[in-house]
């Protein structure tokens, strides 16, 4: 009987999913990120999704997702003004069709992990959340967004850059 040492992969935490909140407005969108999130071949789960400002702050306190998945605008509700208390329990990734540079600098300022316009492709908005989530699950903060920028790219670092254990 040989004792070999468990596999790297056995004992990292990707078997933990990373629990995402999904917040947008209109329930097509809502539906599809949560069936998206919940169907990737990756470690992560969607816990919930909220349509409101209120009820997007009522289930992360409640919930506790390492990773909100936030829209900006809201049914005419700023959802950018929602940063500041989700962060405090969260990842905040803003996904948006308003990608101008003043809405990426006040999601910056507003210390968001990263921003994603909704017509990038799938696997960036799914790398970004991986991302942000192993970060939070070691306790670490996401990197906040750098400045405005006219380039759509991720902000977050690819989940293939990071390791699960330090």
């Amino acid at each position: 009987m040989s004792s070999q040492p468990p596999s790297p992969a056995a004992s990292e935490p990707a078997a933990a999913a990373i629990g995402v909140l999904v917040v947008d407005d209109q329930l097509a969108v809502r539906e599809g990120l949560a069936r998206l999130i919940s169907c990737a071949a990756m470690p992560l789960r969607c816990i919930s999704t909220a349509a409101t400002g209120a009820e997007a702050l009522s289930k992360a306190a409640l919930m506790r997702p390492e990773v909100v998945v936030l829209d900006v605008d809201l049914a005419g509700e700023d959802g950018l003004a929602l940063i500041p208390q989700l962060k405090q329990t969260a990842g905040v990734l803003v996904l948006t069709s308003h990608g101008d540079p003043a809405t990426r600098a006040r999601a910056c300022l507003l210390g968001a992990s990263a921003f994603i316009e909704k017509h990038q492709p799938a696997a960036d908005l799914l790398g970004s959340v991986v991302a942000i989530g192993i970060l939070r699950m070691r306790g670490e903060e996401a990197p906040v967004l750098h400045g405005p920028s006219s380039h759509p790219e991720v902000v977050a670092p690819s989940a293939a850059s990071l390791r699960l254990h330090p």
